[in-house]
């Protein structure tokens, strides 16, 4: 049987796994996942020009070409691809708001944060291989991109320049040293001076554990409203994952919903410009 004959069989098998994870592990591919992989990584290499494959969940449109990673796309073809996100940027992001997404990825949730806010998208991603492919997403899914190229720092943080870690699956690629990671130098960004230049007032985060450093002073986040985050617990640890949430509570957000391991916090936006509301925040 092909494996685009076994797909929609598969999706629904996934969609009730993902329902079922906890906060402690991260996905683990099963024989089956792999080897359904493999076939389709037999697929991309006979591409011979870009293919758009589209979300059985979302709609969302990606083009592939051979470079692409098949466990990558095998993940958005059964609908495992930040699935949790894609359900909380759905219910928690209106239209009309100004989105600053850190982590991009290939493209997928900024693309649908532009679809639901209508707005451009402005995304932060350090990372020089994923840049095509966030254009091309972005431009496949008819969403304005404002593609910021660097890593976004905590305030604190000195350097212009700072060091990146590129691991071979993208996705765990941190300023967080990492296993068996490349060591690139890539330029920095300032959180509060990335939310000044976008205006945003909602963040998506997902910066494979460095959301410890950044979440360490909330200072910053004067003018969001609305803060979704995947704390990296597995990674960082239970105590950190806690102390940002604190942060985030103490800062006059309320956590308002969680899915996997990303957490919506919230607050009124009159609220958002008022700090002396709840004292210093941090």
């Amino acid at each position: 049987m092909q494996f685009s004959e076994r797909l929609s069989a598969l999706v629904s098998e996934k969609q009730t796994e993902i329902s079922c994870r906890g906060l402690m592990g991260f996905p683990v591919d099963s024989l089956q996942d792999k080897d359904n992989q493999e076939h389709l990584a037999r697929e991309i290499e006979a591409l011979t020009d870009v293919a758009i494959y589209q979300s059985p969940t979302t709609g969302l449109r990606l083009p592939v070409d051979r470079t692409f990673p098949a466990n990558m796309l095998y993940y958005f073809l059964i609908g495992d691809y930040e699935e949790h996100d894609m359900q909380l940027i759905s219910r928690y992001v209106k239209p009309g708001c100004r989105v600053l997404e850190l982590g991009g990825g290939v493209g997928l949730t900024g693309s649908l944060l532009g679809q639901v806010s209508g707005n451009a998208v402005s995304v932060c991603e350090p990372n020089p291989a994923l840049h095509a492919y966030i254009e091309r997403t972005f431009e496949a899914n008819d969403v304005q991109l404002n593609l910021i190229k660097a890593a976004v720092t905590a305030d604190h943080e000195p350097a212009e320049q700072v060091t990146f870690h590129v691991c071979k699956d993208y996705w765990w690629s941190s300023l967080v040293c990492a296993d068996d990671a490349e060591q690139i130098q890539v330029q920095s960004k300032r959180l509060s001076s990335l939310i000044a230049e976008t205006e945003a007032d909602t963040l998506l985060v997902d910066i494979e554990g460095y959301e410890v450093a950044l979440f360490s002073s909330t200072e910053a986040l004067s003018s969001v409203s609305t803060v979704l985050v995947e704390l990296h617990t597995p990674s960082i640890g239970t105590i950190d994952s806690a102390s940002i949430i604190t942060s985030l509570v103490k800062a006059g957000f309320t956590l308002a919903d969680m899915g996997g391991h990303t957490f919506v916090f919230t607050r009124p936006v009159s609220k958002a410009f008022q700090p002396s509301l709840y004292g210093r925040w941090y």
